[in-house]
């Protein structure tokens, strides 16, 4: 099975394609374009890498949130196209769940954190089991120092917000902020792709209305429309 996998949720959006559980290939972007360029041109390396048309790919997943407002909305959009041009499947896969994909660590608990702007952060928390992450927390957003309050034993911290807030959480935390530069072993689009191929069969969809962006706050039009 072969499923190309999308991520612009995040600063550096991603493209990764996957076959039989193995990463073929991932590619993130460097450069500060907008995300629909910089998508549609990763996403054609790495099929033309891997002399791969996108009508023989099986099935695609993109981060749903939280993480970039537009950046959502234009990989989701994208997203859309591939399925309506190829009638493909496609599995939503939450962008923390996607981002815990990525670490690998003998770590027992894990705080993926994305920066949400205003001051906050979008976060959820993971422990280890059975060689998998399971959800301690769902996604929030809130202060940095409000998460610190969440954690209560040594926590390997992971994703862009980490860096963002480090001051704050070592500070607050101590020694149970733990940092690993090569916990982060994949792109966030790789994540969602290992992420996807454990569920793929049994939670795949082709409707797209199922598909729903996790946008956890409201965006700045809604938080200002007084009508």
């Amino acid at each position: 099975m072969r499923i190309l996998a999308i991520d612009s949720s995040t600063p550096q959006c991603s493209v990764a394609l996957l076959q039989d559980q193995n990463i073929l290939q991932e590619l993130t972007s460097q450069g500060k374009p907008a995300f629909s360029n910089r998508l549609l041109e990763l996403v054609n390396r790495v099929l033309t890498d891997n002399k791969v048309r996108l009508e023989e790919v099986d099935g695609f997943a993109v981060t749903t949130g939280p993480g970039s407002f537009t950046g959502l909305r234009v990989g989701i959009s994208l997203l859309k196209g591939f399925v309506l041009a190829t009638e493909k499947p496609f599995l939503g896969v939450g962008t923390f769940d996607a981002l815990a994909a990525t670490v690998e660590t003998e770590k027992v608990a894990l705080c993926a954190v994305l920066d949400a702007r205003k001051k906050e952060v979008y976060a959820a928390r993971f422990s280890r089991g059975r060689n998998q992450w399971t959800r301690d927390m769902e996604d929030r957003v809130l202060a940095p120092e409000a998460l610190c309050g969440c954690i209560e034993q040594p926590t390997l911290f992971v994703g862009p917000g980490a860096t963002v807030y480090q001051n704050v959480f070592r500070e607050k935390l101590g020694d149970c902020f733990l940092t690993e530069e090569t916990a982060q072993v994949r792109s966030v689009a790789a994540g969602a792709a290992l992420w996807a191929a454990t569920r793929f069969e049994r939670e795949r969809s082709y409707d797209l209305n199922t598909l729903k962006i996790q946008y956890i706050r409201k965006s700045e039009a809604e938080l200002n429309y007084k009508g």
